[in-house]
Formats: C-alpha cells, sequence, structure tokens
C-alpha cells in the first residue's frame, strides 16, 4: 500500500472550554475528570488506596484538597472516608439517578463560576455497577455526567467519577470504554486477559510478563493512565514503567 500527502497550510486548534484547569498540587501521573475505574476482588487493598488517593502521602499530595465536594455512594456505608454525613449517599434509599441528579442541582448551586476558584465534585460509586448496568435511567444519568464532566456544573468547574468493582468484566464495555485511567488488583487470567487488551498495548506475552512483575507481592496494583503515551501509561503502584519494546 502507497499513502500521498498532498498539504496545505490550514492549521486547526483544539476547541477552548471554560472548565476547570489541572489543580496545581495534584500529582502529574494522575487525572481528576471524568472516569476512573478501581477494580479488585476482596481484601486486595480497594479500601486503603482509595483513603491513601483522597489524603495523599507524605510525598505526594494526590487528590487531597482537590476536591471541593466528594459523595460516597454504596448499598452499604462500609467504607470509613470521614465524610459529612451528607456525602454518604445509600442506594436503597433511592434510585441512583436521583441522587446523581440531585447532587447536580447541588454542586451547580455551589459553583461561583469563579475562574480563579475553580469548582471540583469526586463521586465514587463502590459496589454499585449493577444499579447502573441494569437501570435505563440510572444509565443514562451516568453517561450524561460522564461525558459532559468538564462542565456539567457550569463554567470552571468539573466532575470526576471513580466506580469501585470486584471484576472488570461486571463493568459493561459502553461504561469501561470511556475510563481514562484504571488502578487494577490482582485477579483471573480473564480480568488480565481484559486490562491487557483494552487498556495496554502489550501482547499476551508481554502481558504476562508485565502481570508477574506487579503482582509479585500482595496488596499490589497496577495502574494504567490512558492520558499517558503508552510507551510509560503504566505504574506498578506509583512507580512508572518504561516500556522500551513491543
Amino acid at each position: 500500500m502507497k499513502i500521498l500527502e498532498k498539504k496545505n497550510d490550514i492549521d486547526t486548534k483544539g476547541a477552548k472550554f471554560s472548565t476547570a484547569g489541572r489543580p496545581q498540587n495534584l500529582s502529574p501521573f494522575l487525572n481528576h475528570i471524568n472516569l476512573t475505574l478501581i477494580i479488585g476482588l476482596p481484601a486486595s487493598g480497594k479500601s486503603s488506596l482509595i483513603k491513601t488517593l483522597l489524603n495523599g502521602t507524605p510525598q505526594n499530595n494526590l487528590y487531597n484538597n482537590v476536591f471541593n465536594s466528594v459523595y460516597y455512594i454504596s448499598p452499604s456505608d462500609t467504607m470509613e472516608l470521614d465524610l459529612p454525613e451528607d456525602k454518604i449517599i445509600s442506594l436503597d434509599k433511592e434510585p441512583l439517578e436521583d441522587i446523581l441528579e440531585s447532587i447536580m442541582d447541588v454542586e451547580k448551586e455551589e459553583n461561583e463560576n469563579d475562574p480563579d476558584d475553580p469548582h471540583r465534585v469526586l463521586i465514587i460509586l463502590d459496589d454499585a455497577i449493577n444499579y447502573i448496568s441494569t437501570n435505563r435511567k440510572a444509565l443514562n444519568s451516568f453517561k450524561k455526567l460522564v461525558m459532559n464532566g468538564r462542565h456539567i456544573l457550569g463554567p470552571h468547574s468539573s466532575v470526576a467519577i471513580w466506580i469501585v468493582s470486584q471484576k472488570i468484566k461486571s463493568v459493561p464495555l459502553v461504561i469501561r470504554s470511556q475510563s481514562n485511567q484504571v488502578f487494577f488488583f490482582d485477579s483471573t487470567r480473564a480480568e488480565k486477559e481484559v486490562i491487557r487488551d483494552e487498556y495496554t498495548p502489550l501482547d499476551k506475552k508481554e502481558g504476562e510478563l508485565l502481570f508477574d512483575y506487579v503482582f509479585d507481592e500482595p496488596y499490589n496494583f497496577l495502574f494504567i493512565n490512558l492520558l499517558i503515551p503508552k510507551d510509560r501509561r503504566m505504574f506498578r503502584n506509583f512507580n512508572q514503567l518504561i516500556i522500551q519494546e513491543y
């Protein structure tokens, strides 16, 4: 196959949004908008990871002091995140779509549309994927939120959503294809194959080498940031892995 290119001087530039810029104190390898997946079996370390992300470490701020509001939505409030009572919401009390719409209404009111003081919101959905995938209204509300996270609360705002699930295969493809970063704890061969195929540039053999390297100790996780170039988007915990050959 031969490709010919006829050049011209037309230049194109990306659209500009009045969205919340990147937080200055956020670690450079983390994303602050759109969808994050946190995948791990029971007792794998998901809760500890979430607490670390929100509170930071002595070396890195991670997500501490990034968000104006953090909501934790789950069928049960088993994770202790030291949040205000009104930010811990049980899915047994009202439909998920109503919860999401209510959060958006509240946070739109809180947003002062100030470019010098951006309004950022985090919604954590823990063990709630069935409430999304089996309910069309909930799915539509969720998709609207994810796809418009840069501006759904108005100018100079952003919304981040973290889905916490035991299995990546439990998250419908239409949802997981919207994610821009993934935290994945050791799991089955089938689960690893989905992660390798959808989120890494590796073939099967290379993927096996990666998983063996990352999961050499309990509670280790593979972190993948899809907004980073493919040869350096993978991390062993928070240690960046440089892939030199594919």
